[in-house]
């Protein structure tokens, strides 16, 4: 390349650049460079003229990429061989220096040499090979094979059959996956599985399926590794990762998210609740204060009778005194089985009441006449709570008799702590946003669930495994909803219970690599497949397609049924939708 075309092809990538700070970088191996550098210098104030020989001075370098005085672009214009030039984005790469207000013109001889040379430095788009026919005398004539900075968008909108690595983990329904006998992994049915074909159908690309070795859906340690998908992803093994991937604060710090996708909320998945034994059947209609209550209440009445009874006998014994009236018998005596009045009241009275307060209670009558208005007051409101008594015991008696009752379900996490008494702990699988939710509690009901979790029983490798544990080790099973249901249909039959309450709302998203440009054109599909309704019609098409076999294997005998949430419910308007299309 000769020094006068060299310097006719600078000129021609920077004409947009006139009003900007333009860096050269050269190291005196491509003819001519030395002037085209100090003719620049003595033309353009705002251009800084660094050399790379004989090795890159990078110090200079990271200067010039980190003081940034103004918003406008920079053009950083590398005139250096292929070596150098890997040299100086290698640095670039590795200080995360990589900024949309920076410009990087790569110019040599050999384009394909430097373009191999970079394919793993540089970021997924920001390679851009052009090949510029030039007339050495005019200039006017130059042009490009390619656009120098084109539109990423239009760019991606097309992938040209390209075959993008997708990370992912077996997660039915979602992201199922399939194990040939050769040991390729590709995909089999589920929803993102379906969001992902439909992108590829559109975009243009294919994809090949990579599972991580921990087969985690990722994390940031401590120590600052990333872990499973979101690993593949940060340190760009993989291209993409779409695998009912939860967008959270700590993995946006090392990826990309697109849009959400699909909204779903965490909740509990537990056996449904088992039959009360009918053997203690006659204490179930009150609860443990009510019968302390009437147990008080009948040990005060006969006291409380007693002395009703004594104070009266006592007001009239001084009355008759003073008046010389004729004493009145009021102590009880008993002639020939009937009771009497006798001449020693109170003598065998606080006995005698208590007992007799007992027989009123279990519907024996009772024995004591009441000769004053006092004690027939004390008798009239005992009657009347024994009879309010019996009868909300009987009609509670016969009502648990004829239909079962149930102990409590689980439909929160407080009735998931009062659990704990009955053996049951949380179950979660590793890797997810939800075991990362239960971590870094430092207080609250979350704080409370993670101490008393049993990490023997409480911690899975995978959903089946967890939702399985329902039964095998009674726990309970923190997981999305959709994923929750699909699974305990699958899975457990009917004799699983889903709680009412929900909590931890979960957006799920695409991770990509940091500054990925197909990025937007995700986005763009993504919304467009939400707002047509097709990703809500995916999850109910696995629903149904689950429910379907549940039943048809459910009329062939092969499940036992047991009462549960899970074995029936209300209608609810997808049901009637569902009811309504079916032929």
């Amino acid at each position: 390349m000769e020094g006068v075309i060299l310097s006719s092809l600078v000129l021609f990538l920077l004409q947009p650049s006139q009003h900007t700070e333009v860096i050269i970088i050269h190291d005196y191996t491509l003819p001519g460079v030395k002037e085209l550098a100090e003719s620049f210098s003595e033309r353009w104030a705002a251009t800084t003229i660094l050399t790379a020989t004989p090795a890159p001075d990078l110090s200079q370098l990271l200067v010039a990429l980190t003081s940034f005085h103004t918003n406008d672009l920079r053009y950083m214009v590398l005139l250096c061989s292929a070596n150098t030039t890997w040299t100086v984005f290698d640095m670039v790469s590795r200080h995360n220096l990589e900024s949309r207000r920076v410009r990087w013109l790569v110019v040599g001889e050999d384009s394909s040499l430097i373009a191999t040379s970079l394919s793993t430095t540089l970021r997924e788009g920001s390679l851009e090979v052009g090949v510029w026919r030039a007339q050495a005398y005019d200039r006017r004539r130059s042009s490009l094979r390619h656009l120098l900075f084109p539109d990423i968008v239009n760019l991606y909108q097309n992938f040209q059959g390209r075959q993008l690595v997708t990370a992912a983990v077996d997660d039915w329904p979602f992201f199922g996956l399939k194990y040939l006998e050769n040991g390729t992994v590709i995909s089999d049915r589920g929803i993102d599985i379906n969001i992902i074909n439909t992108l590829g159908y559109y975009l243009n690309f294919t994809y090949r399926v990579q599972v991580p070795v921990d087969q985690q859906w990722g994390a940031v340690l401590e120590n600052g590794t990333v872990t499973g998908m979101v690993g593949e992803v940060a340190v760009r093994r993989a291209h993409l990762a779409i695998n009912e991937i939860t967008i959270t604060v700590s993995r946006e710090s090392v990826v990309d998210f697109s849009y959400p996708y699909f909204f779903d909320s965490t909740t509990l998945t537990s056996r449904a609740a088992e039959e009360k034994n009918r053997s203690l059947a006659i204490f179930y209609p009150f609860s443990s204060y009510t019968w302390i209550t009437v147990v008080l209440v009948t040990l005060l009445m006969g006291p409380l009778g007693y002395l009703f009874s004594r104070v009266h006998h006592q007001l009239t014994q001084t009355f008759d005194s003073t008046h010389n009236e004729r004493s009145r018998n009021v102590g009880p005596s008993f002639d020939s089985g009937r009771i009497k009045w006798g001449s020693e009241p109170g003598l065998r009275g606080v006995e005698m009441f208590c007992f007799n307060m007992f027989r009123t209670i279990i519907i024996q009558g009772n024995l004591l006449p009441a000769s004053s208005w006092p004690l027939r007051l004390v008798f009239f409101s005992w009657y009347a709570f024994c009879l309010i008594l019996y009868a909300v015991y009987a009609g509670t008696l016969t009502a648990y008799l004829t239909n079962p009752s149930f102990e409590k379900p689980i439909n929160s996490l407080e009735d998931l702590l009062a659990a704990r008494e009955r053996g049951v702990v949380a179950s979660v699988t590793t890797g997810t946003s939800n075991e990362m939710m239960l971590k870094v509690a430092t207080s609250g009901i979350f704080k409370a669930i993670y101490d008393v979790m049993d990490p023997y029983r409480s911690f899975s490798p995978s959903g089946v495994t967890a939702i399985k544990s329902v039964f095998e080790k009674n726990t309970a099973f923190i997981s999305g909803m959709v994923s929750s249901e699909i699974y305990a249909i699958r899975y457990l039959g009917e004799g699983y219970h889903l709680a009412l309450d929900t909590f931890n709302p979960q957006p799920y998203g695409i991770a990509c690599p940091t500054g990925a440009p197909y990025t937007p054109i995700f986005n763009l599909m993504l919304g467009r497949m939400v707002q047509s309704g097709l990703i809500g019609k995916w999850h109910r098409d696995e629903v149904i397609k689950i429910r379907e076999n549940a039943w048809r294997v459910k009329e062939e005998g092969k499940t036992n049924v047991v009462r549960g949430r899970g074995a029936g419910r209300p209608l609810s308007l997808d049901h009637l939708q569902v009811l309504y299309s079916s032929p």
